[in-house]
């Protein structure tokens, strides 16, 4: 076994540093942000930190990192008040893994990609069409955390549109079923493999296991 301390990783090697610390926290969603610049081209960009913030009214967050270059998702989101998150599935990887280069301003990603634009409703930011989970989204707190610059982002949902694969009666989406993938690290992904689903906790009672979640 290996003990790490400030005074190892203040000397590693910076990308070697990003890629551990980046890996530490574990598997996380992969979402394609969709977004539109003022030219009216559709622009994304690839995140595995978006997280969840609460259930009513429906609520996520997202952290963009410092703004001392441009951060075109952040400034299209800002600027249109609008986005959609879109669930990266098996099929849609080796695209979305190309969104998270950084294309000129103005640049369509859907099309570098080979992505398709899709609007949902009235929403003026485009979702991607070939996603499993479409949210549509809208920013309505902003924090910039001290500790390193990052700006944490909350972002209320609109509307929310599941292609291939519903709810369980209690609620409960299978995004195995979805082919959704997740993000290890920066460069690495894996699927979502089923280990076990229970009742809800409750103090004095056994943890029991549910099949629903079983294939």
């Amino acid at each position: 076994s290996e003990i790490y301390s400030s005074a190892d990783w203040e000397v590693w090697d910076k990308q070697f540093r990003r890629y551990f610390m980046n890996a530490l926290s574990g598997p996380k969603p992969l979402f394609l942000m969709g977004t539109k610049h003022s030219s009216g081209a559709g622009n994304l960009g690839l995140f595995s930190n978006i997280m969840h913030v609460g259930a009513n009214p429906p609520t996520v967050a997202i952290l963009f990192r410092p703004l001392s270059v441009p951060r075109h998702s952040y400034q299209h989101l800002m600027e249109q008040k609008q986005a959609t998150l879109n669930l990266v599935s098996e099929p849609m990887l080796h695209k979305a893994h190309l969104c998270a280069a950084s294309f000129p301003v103005g640049v369509s990603e859907f099309k570098e990609a080979g992505f398709a634009e899709e609007y949902i409703h009235a929403w003026q930011a485009p979702a991607v069409q070939e996603s499993p989970v479409q949210l549509g989204v809208r920013p309505v707190e902003e924090h910039r955390l001290e500790v390193n610059q990052t700006v944490l982002v909350v972002l209320q949902v609109d509307w929310i549109k599941l292609r291939g694969c519903g709810p369980e009666k209690d609620g409960f989406l299978d995004l195995q079923k979805l082919e959704a993938v997740s993000a290890n690290g920066l460069d690495a992904y894996a699927g979502m493999k089923p280990v076990s689903k229970f009742l809800y906790a409750k103090p004095g009672r056994p943890v029991e296991e549910v099949d629903s979640f079983i294939p």
